[in-house]
């Protein structure tokens, strides 16, 4: 089998670094031999060791970094048969100078994009697109975005695979509830994720404001900037409703957590790609109340697994809101869609077949 080599160029672990890290460690499951290429990050490299395969930190400073591409070129030298997989722009500038300095004539190259960007299309880029062998989106959206700035590209090389979650077999739930001292009547709506402007918190906030009277607590897993940070509490403050939310912190294990909430939010602004909190809901049999503006349209439906509304709407956000925390019943039955609709197209099984495909691809 074809040997995959990683390249993973933040320096903090998060959501990126765990898609990686779980894809690697299903392709070792398969029999696959792995290595990664990381930033000497001693965070991202002790996590990647975990998987008991190498681990090479380089610069990885994209398009000017000739450095990195050398040291990636004399592993590929090595590797035999193998697949370069980057997971931005960036690092596919490393994998193809690997590619072009190594003796290896047996390499492909494939990115993963994750973001909703337009594609750029200046002379360093056009270049890039001739290298890489296959591009896999996340979303129909992200393939749209990018290609609506039209990049000379071959548009037989794009592909699209939405992103998955690894759901443990043997999962034991967080008692939210006594840990924060929720009363038993009062329902739990969550978000997790990054804390950004960008993700619709204060949307979410202002929503939670209106709500105020309604028997339930907003739990916020994850952090953010200690300016963002401060300014939300600044925010709850004003609004009074700090008997109303609970700030968790970062926490490496999400799906505890979420699997003894009531009900998910996704209030992004921002179009996002295909993102995986809805999903992570959605395997616990929860009910998503998600804005429609990204990638998350085309695995949630509004009343059949989700209730989907526009972006920037604290007033439409808090009206769905007021629906799953008045009716046990609705929950129910949009959480019990989403969980069959989650097994049935969207668990990891089917996600990495995908994957696999995708990679065959770049041998025809």
């Amino acid at each position: 089998m074809r040997k995959i080599i990683h390249i993973v160029s933040n320096n903090v672990w998060g959501g990126g670094e765990q898609y990686v890290f779980d894809l690697a460690g299903r392709q070792l499951a398969d029999g696959i031999d792995v290595e990664i290429c990381c930033r000497p990050s001693e965070t991202v490299i002790s996590k990647f060791r975990k998987l008991g395969i190498p681990v090479h930190a380089m610069p990885l400073r994209g398009v000017i970094d000739l450095k990195s591409g050398l040291l990636l070129s004399k592993i590929v030298n090595l590797a035999g048969p193998c697949l370069i997989h980057a997971h931005n722009f960036k690092d596919a500038f490393t994998a193809a100078y690997a590619r072009r300095f190594s003796s290896n004539t047996d390499v492909r190259v494939v990115m993963c994009r994750h973001l909703t960007r337009k594609g750029k299309n200046s002379l360093p880029y056009r270049w890039l697109y001739r290298q890489i062998d296959r591009i896999i989106f996340d979303s129909e959206i992200s393939r749209s975005e990018f290609l609506s700035t039209r990049p000379t590209i071959d548009q037989q090389k794009l592909g699209i695979v939405h992103t998955s979650i690894q759901v443990p077999r043997q999962l034991t739930p967080i008692d939210l509830r006594k840990r924060y001292g929720i009363g038993p009547d009062e329902v739990i709506a969550m978000y997790h994720g990054r804390h950004d402007a960008e993700k619709g918190l204060d949307v979410l906030l202002e929503a939670t404001a209106i709500l105020r009277e309604k028997p339930f607590r907003l739990v916020l897993l994850g952090h953010g900037s200690a300016e963002y940070s401060a300014h939300l509490q600044e925010v709850i403050a004003q609004r009074g409703i700090a008997d109303k939310v609970v700030f968790t912190g970062f926490v490496d294990a999400i799906l505890p957590y979420v699997s003894s909430a009531d009900f998910g939010l996704l209030p992004s602004v921002v179009r996002e790609g295909c993102p995986l909190s809805p999903m992570e809901y959605m395997s616990q049999a929860h009910p998503v109340i998600a804005t429609d503006n990204g990638g998350q349209r085309e695995y949630l439906c509004n009343e059949r697994n989700s209730l989907l509304i526009p972006p920037g709407n604290s007033r439409l956000l808090a009206s769905a809101m007021a629906r799953l925390i008045d009716n046990r019943e609705l929950r129910n039955q949009l959480g019990m869609q989403a969980k069959a609709d989650f097994d049935s197209s969207l668990n990891y099984n089917i996600f990495y077949e995908q994957m696999k495909q995708q990679y065959a691809l770049t041998l025809l």
